[in-house]
């Protein structure tokens, strides 16, 4: 795993949902469930995306980039978001969103191709 990659992902990936929730809260949009389950879907979308540039090439990859995209997540919600917002935590949109930033990269592991048997060819040696 490239950890340059988990790591900057990471923080693209919370820097782009905190641009996009802060956005709705600057145009004053009312908050409801049904807002707070589509960040969650966004921030799957885009992990999901981040993916794709990671290239995870085994499930145990994808998985990793997945769990270190919640790391830094969680870690920088704790940071800066739990100012703005004391209870983020509490909310089970939130959980739902990481659940799927964590699963979203093991849809971008590439599947090995099927096995294919070798080419039939006639036996060599002396012919009668």
């Amino acid at each position: 795993m490239n950890w340059k990659k988990a790591i900057g992902f990471g923080v693209l990936l919370w820097v782009l949902m905190f641009v996009i929730v802060s956005s709705f809260i600057g145009f004053k949009v009312p908050e409801s469930m049904w807002l707070n389950i589509g960040y969650a879907i966004i921030s799957g979308v885009i992990s999901f995306v981040l993916a794709g540039y990671a290239k995870p090439k085994s499930l145990g990859m994808a998985l990793g980039y997945g769990v270190s995209w919640v790391v830094v997540g969680v870690i920088l919600d704790a940071i800066v978001t739990m100012r703005f917002n004391p209870e983020i935590f509490m909310a089970w949109e939130l959980w739902l969103g990481y659940g799927l930033v964590l699963l979203a990269p093991l849809l971008r592991v590439k599947k090995a191709p099927a096995m294919t048997p070798p080419p039939m060819t006639p036996p060599m040696g002396p012919q009668a």
